[in-house]
């Protein structure tokens, strides 16, 4: 086998791996510190974070707790999970994955989940402050079973996707509440276009115009609220777009079908 060969066999392999630990991250019940282990003693704790700060004081050590892994303990690191030793003198950042039979299960998604759960009544409690006077809202003309905050963005091709779905969404009694996101900035075009939207006495019409790409003339007025929600998006937690915010606040990230959207609504 040839050095072109090698590199090749090598990039099968590493594709086919990440391709596994995609398919197989949720594939098992995660993994947890047996109840009651996860307190460590404070001698320990205190030597490994003297010995992070000695080595970068200028970042934040917390929630030192144990992990799956005997004598390797999990810490934030400026808020992002990384491990230690018990000793303190190595340290690893990223995923730690379960083998399990069957497949990998990455652990530190449960952390992710169980953080999301926690923080949606609150999300919904900051996105329930905006008037719907401020939404762009396409609302079924019959019985309307629920509703979802849709964070856009005019220039996305999956919230061009999304929108495209629209008739389907209200046919299953799906009312969606639009919110500005332009994903590159309050001065981008895109931000421009929303505020157009916004500022139309047509703004449901308008929306389906541009994203349907349609080239329609820019005309955004003074009194928009494009800025406030995209500040808002970026203090709920959005980082794309279409971001799609149940009524109790969880988040659905990316161009669900109806179906899905429906079953996760409970509808």
């Amino acid at each position: 086998m040839n050095s072109k060969q090698l590199r090749n066999s090598l990039s099968v392999f590493i594709t086919g791996l990440t391709c596994l630990l995609a398919l197989t991250v949720n594939a098992q019940p995660l993994l947890t510190p047996k109840e009651g282990s996860s307190k460590l003693a404070p001698q320990i704790e205190a030597q490994i974070i003297e010995r992070l700060k000695k080595a970068r004081p200028q970042l934040t050590f917390s929630d030192l707790s144990l992990s799956p892994m005997r004598d390797v303990y999990q810490i934030k690191i400026n808020g992002q999970l990384a491990f230690v030793s018990k000793d303190g003198g190595h340290m690893i950042a990223g995923e730690m994955y379960a083998v399990q039979e069957g497949g990998l299960v990455n652990l530190q998604e449960q952390e992710r989940q169980e953080a999301e759960l926690a923080y949606a009544p609150e999300r919904a409690k900051m996105i329930s402050t905006i008037s719907k006077d401020d939404m762009v809202i396409y609302s079924p003309k019959g019985e309307v079973k629920g509703y979802v905050n849709v964070f856009t963005d005019i220039d996305c091709g999956f919230c061009r996707r999304l929108h495209s779905q629209m008739p389907a969404m209200l046919a299953k009694g799906v009312e969606v509440r639009y919110l500005a996101f332009p994903r590159a900035g309050v001065d981008s075009k895109s931000a421009q276009k929303l505020a157009t939207v916004w500022c139309s006495k047509e703004p449901q019409e308008l929306m389906t115009r541009f994203k349907e790409g349609e080239d329609v003339p820019l005309s955004a007025c003074k009194d928009n609220p494009v800025a406030d929600q995209y500040m808002l998006g970026q203090q709920v937690g959005v980082s794309g777009t279409p971001a799609i915010v149940l009524e109790s606040g969880r988040i659905i990230p990316g161009a669900v079908s109806p179906e899905v959207l429906a079953k996760e609504m409970g509808i």
